[in-house]
């Protein structure tokens, strides 16, 4: 997400893009998010993250524990979990989201991707609960030139994924050297 309103707002620095697990830019996407994470969630999930508030005052301790518990709700068969990448900002966290849902709300984004023409790569796991289609459908209209790659037995990290980590890597470098050597070359 933060790629795309980086691109549109800095156009002549930027090269190909590749969204992995993009996030959600609509109210039916999101929605379909939630549902899938609703149905995933088991009650004792739901006990977890309800007393998540009591046992971790602190807001960042809070938001990086609730990561491990929703971990597993994104993922298919992960190799290894995601690294560590660093102390959790769970204020700039929740900043940057409003954000983005007030620009989406203002009607800015997605809009401001159509001055967006460089070539789009979209990598998704099926399993991911970022509804990747769903979210393809509101991208495409303002971003036609977007490509679009599925994986079945993969979710939110398709580099960590058993199934899926050597191709993702192999299809990742494969567009990337492609688009990268096109535009070395020139305009396309």
């Amino acid at each position: 997400m933060l790629a795309l309103a980086h691109a549109a707002r800095y156009l002549a620095e930027t090269g190909p893009i590749v969204l992995i697990g993009c996030g959600t830019f609509d109210r039916v996407a999101r929605s379909e998010l939630a549902a899938r994470l609703d149905a995933r969630m088991t009650a004792s999930l739901r006990s977890r993250l309800a007393s998540l508030l009591a046992a971790y005052p602190d807001a960042d301790e809070r938001r990086r524990v609730e990561g491990e518990l929703l971990l597993p709700l994104y993922c298919y068969d992960l190799v290894e979990p995601p690294a560590e990448g660093g102390p959790c900002d769970a204020r700039g966290a929740e900043e940057s989201w409003n954000d983005m849902l007030r620009r989406q709300a203002e009607g800015v984004y997605p809009a401001a991707f159509g001055s967006i023409h460089v070539p789009v790569l979209m990598l998704h796991g099926a399993y991911d609960p970022h509804p990747g289609r769903r979210i393809l459908e509101g991208l495409r209209p303002i971003l036609p030139q977007i490509e679009y790659r599925e994986w079945e037995r993969c979710g939110h990290y398709p580099w960590l994924e058993r199934a899926t980590r050597s191709e993702f890597y192999e299809v990742l470098t494969e567009w990337l050297t492609q688009h990268t050597e096109r535009r070395s070359d020139g305009p396309e």
